[in-house]
């Protein structure tokens, strides 16, 4: 890749970003917007991103998916369990507590991620990106839902939770193309031609949707304590990483996407799920924005940082 067109790519994300960041901070539509966004991204053009990605993907990247499972639980475990150890003794209050725990462990594993990997990675990162958001998905209803209940002031049903997490649409979709995967089917060549838009179309419209959920939901309330979740969650969490990766030494590819996920900030998810359980929602919303902002400038170097 040239250095011109690394610019160009580059200067879109911030681009994309911004828009998004001063809709939402100044749009009295900026809400309505990011639900709408959010809908479509989740509901239609991630699903049409997975089957298309899983059933393009090479049988080499399929085989690593066991190894990128443990990988996906020690990301999203560590930091919880190295924060636990951090304020286990602590007079923080206790809804303040499970905001750090659910912000330690889940990070942005798709909106950020997914458009990273399109434009650095390829299209044979996806299904990593897809296994780190479905393993996400199973810890939030069960991980989330136990900080959730212990440290908040109210509980969700199981069988609600349960439900979220089984039609999920993203995973719906690797369901699916495992599925046709299975039959040996391969999408006709116009099909292939025709989903391969949806890389560009969703990578651009999750750069949208992040501005977007920093705008609506900016916050810099007890900003001290956020910086240490902060830390814990995109500097400790990665460097845990690290020997892991050297250890099942996976391919370039899964190297790569895997390292991504582990730097991403906390997922504006977490906000709506401690308001769900009655936890400090302004806190979250705080650990988002900063850990949103501080990855922003990493952005510019990811290409010589994957290289």
């Amino acid at each position: 890749m040239e250095f011109s067109e690394l610019a160009i790519r580059i200067g879109l994300f911030y681009a994309f970003i911004l828009f998004g960041y001063l809709l939402g901070r100044f749009s009295l539509k900026g809400e309505d917007a990011n639900s709408l966004l959010t809908k479509l991204l989740v509901n239609i053009l991630m699903p049409l991103l997975v089957l298309y990605s899983l059933l393009t993907a090479s049988p080499a990247s399929l085989e690593e998916i066991p190894s990128i499972i443990v990988l996906a639980l020690t990301v999203h475990l560590s930091g919880p369990i190295i924060l636990y150890i951090l304020i286990r003794n602590s007079d923080i209050p206790a809804k303040r507590k499970g905001a750090f725990f659910l912000c330690s462990a889940f990070n942005n594993a798709l909106f950020i991620p997914l458009p990273l990997v399109l434009v650095f990675v390829g299209p044979m990162g996806i299904p990593i990106v897809v296994t780190f958001s479905v393993t996400q998905m199973l810890l939030m209803v069960t991980l989330g839902s136990f900080i959730g209940s212990t440290y908040g002031g109210t509980s969700i049903p199981r069988s609600s939770r349960l439900i979220k997490a089984v039609t999920f649409p993203p995973l719906l979709a690797a369901c699916l193309a495992g599925l046709l995967l299975f039959f040996s089917f391969s999408l006709p060549g116009i099909a292939a031609s025709i989903l391969s838009y949806s890389g560009n179309i969703t990578t651009y419209l999750a750069l949208i949707s992040v501005g977007l959920s920093v705008g609506t939901r900016y916050s810099t309330v007890n900003l001290r304590e956020a910086l240490r979740v902060v830390f814990v969650r995109q500097v400790l969490v990665p460097t845990i990483t690290i020997p892991l990766l050297l250890l099942f030494a996976l391919s370039a590819a899964t190297t790569q996407v895997v390292m991504l996920e582990a730097i991403m900030p906390t997922a504006v998810l977490n906000v709506v799920y401690a308001g769900a359980f009655d936890l400090e929602t302004e806190t979250v919303a705080t650990i988002v924005t900063i850990g949103t902002i501080l990855l922003l400038p990493v952005i510019a170097f990811i290409p010589f940082f994957l290289g």
